[in-house]
Protein backbone atom coordinates (compact mmCIF):
# COMPACT_ATOMS: atom_id res chain seq x y z
CA UNK A 1 0.00 0.00 0.00
CA UNK A 2 1.26 3.48 -1.06
CA UNK A 3 0.13 6.83 0.74
CA UNK A 4 0.36 10.08 -1.05
CA UNK A 5 -0.71 13.66 -1.08
CA UNK A 6 -1.93 15.06 -3.93
CA UNK A 7 -2.05 18.97 -4.33
CA UNK A 8 -5.03 20.11 -6.66
CA UNK A 9 -5.59 23.49 -7.79
CA UNK A 10 -9.47 23.95 -8.14
CA UNK A 11 -12.01 26.90 -8.84
CA UNK A 12 -12.63 29.08 -5.87
CA UNK A 13 -16.26 28.40 -6.12
CA UNK A 14 -15.81 24.91 -5.57
CA UNK A 15 -13.28 24.13 -3.19
CA UNK A 16 -16.25 23.72 -0.37
CA UNK A 17 -17.72 21.08 -2.67
CA UNK A 18 -14.43 19.37 -3.30
CA UNK A 19 -14.05 18.52 0.43
CA UNK A 20 -17.38 17.27 0.58
CA UNK A 21 -17.67 14.99 -2.65
CA UNK A 22 -13.93 13.72 -2.95
CA UNK A 23 -13.41 11.71 0.00
CA UNK A 24 -14.12 7.78 -0.64
CA UNK A 25 -13.57 8.63 -4.07
CA UNK A 26 -11.96 5.54 -6.10
CA UNK A 27 -9.90 5.29 -9.42
CA UNK A 28 -8.26 2.72 -10.71
CA UNK A 29 -7.72 1.02 -7.25
CA UNK A 30 -6.90 4.32 -5.54
CA UNK A 31 -9.22 5.85 -2.57
CA UNK A 32 -9.18 9.67 -1.87
CA UNK A 33 -9.02 9.19 2.23
CA UNK A 34 -8.91 12.66 3.03
CA UNK A 35 -9.39 16.71 1.74
CA UNK A 36 -8.35 19.81 3.05
CA UNK A 37 -8.53 23.29 1.77
CA UNK A 38 -4.68 25.19 1.63
CA UNK A 39 -3.63 28.50 1.27
CA UNK A 40 -0.61 29.44 -1.58
CA UNK A 41 -0.54 28.40 -5.15
CA UNK A 42 -2.78 25.52 -4.49
CA UNK A 43 -6.65 25.32 -3.00
CA UNK A 44 -6.71 21.81 -2.05
CA UNK A 45 -4.43 18.31 -0.62
CA UNK A 46 -5.83 15.44 -0.68
CA UNK A 47 -4.40 11.89 1.12
CA UNK A 48 -4.66 9.19 -1.09
CA UNK A 49 -3.87 5.45 -0.48
CA UNK A 50 -3.12 3.53 -3.68
CA UNK A 51 -1.83 -0.56 -3.97
CA UNK A 52 0.87 0.34 -6.21
CA UNK A 53 3.05 3.46 -7.78
CA UNK A 54 1.07 2.54 -10.83
CA UNK A 55 -2.43 2.63 -9.34
CA UNK A 56 -1.35 5.72 -7.64
CA UNK A 57 0.12 7.38 -11.36
CA UNK A 58 -3.02 6.63 -13.13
Amino acid sequence: MIQAYVLIDAEPTRVQDLIKELPGLELDGSVIKQVHAVTGRFDLIAFIESPDLQSLGN
